[in-house]
């Protein structure tokens, strides 16, 4: 047969027809269509971007604005307050009771003062266990001058929850009036302890001025709750702390009811990163819940903040994306978190070095151009599948050109693959036949003198593995009982020593042995012997190996197992021998046993057996 060289072959039968033109020029079409329909995309993208960011920020600033005039409106009733209170105590003197006769002073014997009867203004608690001296009677009485003002307050302020007076004496005057207001404090209370008061004191608040607490939880309410505080001085003489309970709820209810565009999420911080407030959908980025906390006493004794997880400078998402001033670090404002992509705002509020973050899904954003984007695919699609159509006449004349190029080839390769494949299952190979070609001659040639010479060895190999295993399990087992032997355990004791795990063993010795033999015949006593080994046997586990010492002395190696497991497997073996003794026709026979667990204290497997064959046999003389 005539040798064809695969080379001159190639080049008769495709570079004389040669489509590289054709291919180009399609291929350039193509390319050229949807590089100018991802520019165009790429514009509308950036348009929307630069539109929703400059919308969205008035939006945002919009709302800002709306949550200023409420924090204003706060300071600035505080303020009339402070003027009043400090007023107050500066001229106590001349301060007239106002109905006296209706107040009535109780006093409960975890040791608190309150006003009993609600009168319409405040309820009033003086924390003392001492005697209601004059002059904390007559505070009692002229701080009900207080009352007009908080009941105003609350009535004409909806997001206002309450109005209070702490004194550096430990009176509370608290509106709305709570019944029963001695239960909501605990017996030792000190006001002073509390983030409503302290935070106000010189040493916190050195200017004297309004300061917002951290978010807390009111057990009377049931809310998490920000005070507006002042301190109240008389000749700077600090006579106590007026302040305004706010419900972040419904204080920030309208400023997350405002729907932003394209879904945007929202939340308020404070200047040491605490989470105020934030929409729904915001927990699921950080992974946070609102806390519940349940507390039926309502009764104050802690100061219950926000956990943790409620300050974003505790989240490595935001630890990466914001500056210490919770400012971000991407000029261009993309962020990513958790594989998706946002545009983040940081607007301040001002007040309080309170500032709101808002993250904007550009997935919602960009999802009417990506829409456009897939239908401009379709149509890059339907050009290709139409030059594809056009150009199918003209491949037929070269597809029977090539197909008869690669049948002649392809009939060789495909049974060299399929010998192959049998040779890799250790079945019988045939030879591969020729087909002509120079090259995969003499490829299919050395095929099968490799298949030839690779057959040989295998089976050479196979006989020498097998005869190999079959002296090493014949060289490491008992004769008698076919379990392992001693030098099995030279060869365990090697590689354990080398790299120790836990590991607990088990001495057994058959009592009085020998007796059994001179007694009943050694043909009884190799009949104990395997009746215990076959007790053994059931009683472990696969992994779990047993070893034949020499004569009537067998050891248990229990592999990741602790000496009191090692006990339970013990107990099951003796359970077992003795349920044996009880049957008719056997041999009654009984074991002494040691059990040890490998330690540091043992340098090999060795010292280990050795230290159980000392209890074992302790353990015989103990039963004699």
């Amino acid at each position: 047969m005539k040798k064809i060289i695969l080379k001159k072959l190639l080049f008769r039968n495709y570079l004389k027809t040669s489509l590289i033109s054709i291919l180009f020029i399609g291929s350039l079409l193509i390319c050229a269509y949807f590089w100018t329909n991802k520019n165009i995309i790429d514009s509308s993208k950036e348009f929307l971007l630069k539109d929703a960011n400059e919308n969205t920020t008035k939006l945002i600033n919009k709302e800002i604005s709306t949550l200023r005039i409420k924090l204003h409106e706060v300071t600035s009733l505080l303020k009339i307050l402070k003027a009043e209170h400090e007023f107050y105590f500066e001229n106590i003197d001349k301060i007239n009771y106002i109905e006296k006769e209706k107040i009535d002073i109780n006093y409960n014997k975890n040791g608190a003062y309150y006003k009993q009867q609600d009168n319409g203004g405040s309820s009033v608690v003086f924390l003392s266990k001492e005697k209601l001296t004059h002059k904390m009677k007559e505070k009692i009485f002229k701080t009900e001058n207080f009352d007009r003002s908080f009941k105003t307050i609350i009535e004409e302020n909806p997001s206002i929850m309450a109005v209070y007076f702490n004194s550096y004496d430990n009176m509370n005057r608290y509106y709305p009036f709570i019944k029963d207001v001695y239960k909501v404090f605990s017996s030792d209370i000190n006001l002073k302890d509390y983030n409503f008061y302290n935070q106000a004191t010189l040493k916190e608040n050195p200017m004297k001025s309004i300061v917002w607490t951290k978010p807390y939880f009111d057990p009377v309410k049931k809310e998490w709750i920000i005070s507006c505080i002042v301190p109240i001085y008389n000749n700077n003489f600090l006579e106590g702390v007026t302040g305004i309970d706010v419900s972040l709820d419904s204080f920030t209810k309208n400023f997350f009811d405002f729907d932003l565009p394209y879904e945007t999420l929202s939340m308020i911080i404070d200047k040491s990163g605490t989470i105020l407030a934030m929409s729904k959908g915001f927990d699921n980025i950080l992974n946070i819940k609102e806390s519940k906390i349940k507390d039926k006493n309502r009764q104050i004794n802690t100061t219950i903040l926000r956990p943790t997880e409620f300050n974003i400078t505790n989240h490595k998402i935001f630890k990466k994306l914001f500056t210490k001033n919770f400012y971000l670090k991407n000029s261009d404002k993309k962020i990513v978190i958790k594989n998706k992509e946002y545009i983040g705002f940081v607007n301040e509020i001002r007040i309080n070095d309170w500032k709101v973050i808002s993250l904007l899904p550009v997935q919602n954003l960009l999802s009417s151009v990506e829409n456009l984007e897939k239908k401009h695919l379709k149509i890059g699609y339907f050009l290709i599948s139409f030059i594809i159509v056009f150009y199918l006449l003209f491949l037929i004349f070269l597809y029977y050109k090539s197909k008869q190029f690669v049948e002649s080839i392809n009939i060789s390769l495909r049974d060299m693959v399929r010998f192959t494949q049998k040779l890799v299952t250790n079945k019988p190979v045939d030879k591969v036949p020729f087909s002509g070609i120079y090259e995969i001659d003499k490829l299919a040639k050395n095929f099968n003198n490799l298949s030839l010479e690779l057959t040989q060895r295998t089976q050479k190999l196979i006989q020498t593995e097998a005869l190999k295993i079959a002296n090493e399990k014949l060289a490491n087992t008992d004769a008698l009982t076919g379990i392992y032997n001693r030098r099995f355990l030279d060869d365990f004791a090697r590689e354990f020593n080398c790299k120790p795990t836990t590991l607990s063993v088990v001495l057994f010795d058959i009592d009085d042995f020998k007796q059994i033999n001179d007694n009943f015949g050694h043909d009884i006593g190799d009949k104990v012997i395997k009746k215990l080994i076959n007790i053994i046997d059931t009683s472990v586990r696969q992994s779990d190996c047993i070893i034949r010492l020499g004569g009537d002395e067998f050891l248990l190696l229990l592999k990741d197992t602790k000496q009191k497991d090692a006990y339970i497997v013990v107990e099951k073996i003796l359970n077992k021998i003795e349920e044996n003794n009880k049957k008719e026709d056997n041999i009654i026979f009984n074991v002494s046993f040691g059990v040890c667990e490998y330690s540091s204290n043992h340098k090999s497997v060795n010292e280990l057996i050795v230290e159980a064959d000392k209890i074992m046999y302790k353990n015989k003389k103990s039963t004699k």
